[in-house]
């Protein structure tokens, strides 16, 4: 990956700032912890931390998208869309570890919610969404357990990025992959360990699998 000292320098910058209102909300909460928790406060303390980093990287990363919002499209590594990707990469998932802990599984979609994705009603996700805010899960959808969606690749020199979309009630089978790109209709079965490939679009109701994902069945009537 192509990088330079304008990815390090925006990276840290919005990392710094981060920190700096993490900690002043530890400031303003640390006397009253201690008075009501005494020893134990130190460990209220370590929560309380990972908490608003991880709050503080949604809102800044939220405002962020909204001043200048990732777009689909295919673009030279020197692109000013390659840089904002990186940036809001390196933020983003550091922030996501730290509240990681406070989200099981069937919060994920609160989580990825929290972080730009387009999130349904009933929606079940188990698996990784690399680029929330390029990704929209309809109601009642299911992402398998360790299926990665991803609406980000870079082939040789360009940088590429497509919103992924899963329609309602569609299911994508564990450990699959879906490229960007990817759209899969209402109802829509993907099997296990499947891969759809960059633009690959499943019609409504129809079974697809493989390594590349094709179609198995048709839908219905």
């Amino acid at each position: 990956m192509k990088t330079n000292a304008k990815d390090y320098v925006y990276s840290a910058a919005l990392i710094g700032l981060i920190l700096v209102a993490t900690i002043l909300s530890l400031l303003a909460a640390q006397g009253w912890l201690m008075a009501w928790l005494g020893p134990y406060a130190p460990i209220a303390l370590f929560f309380l931390f990972a908490v608003a980093y991880g709050g503080f990287t949604s809102l800044v990363l939220a405002v962020l998208s909204a001043w200048q919002p990732l777009r689909e499209g295919d673009y030279a590594m020197d692109h000013p869309q390659f840089t904002l990707w990186k940036v809001q990469h390196v933020v983003g998932e550091l922030g996501k570890l730290a509240l990681s802990l406070f989200f099981p599984v069937f919060t994920r979609p609160v989580f990825y919610a929290l972080f730009g994705a387009r999130v349904g009603r009933q929606v079940a996700v188990a698996g990784k969404i690399l680029d929330p805010r390029l990704t929209l899960l309809d109601d009642n959808c299911v992402l398998g357990e360790g299926c990665i969606v991803t609406s980000h690749t870079m082939v040789q020199d360009r940088f590429i990025l497509r919103e992924v979309q899963v329609g309602k009630g569609a299911t994508v089978g564990v450990g699959s992959i879906l490229m960007p790109g990817v759209k899969i209709g209402p109802g829509a079965v993907v099997l296990p360990g499947s891969v759809l490939k960059s633009g690959e679009e499943v019609p409504a109701g129809e079974l697809w699998g493989g390594i590349p994902a094709v179609r198995i069945r048709v839908a219905a009537g």
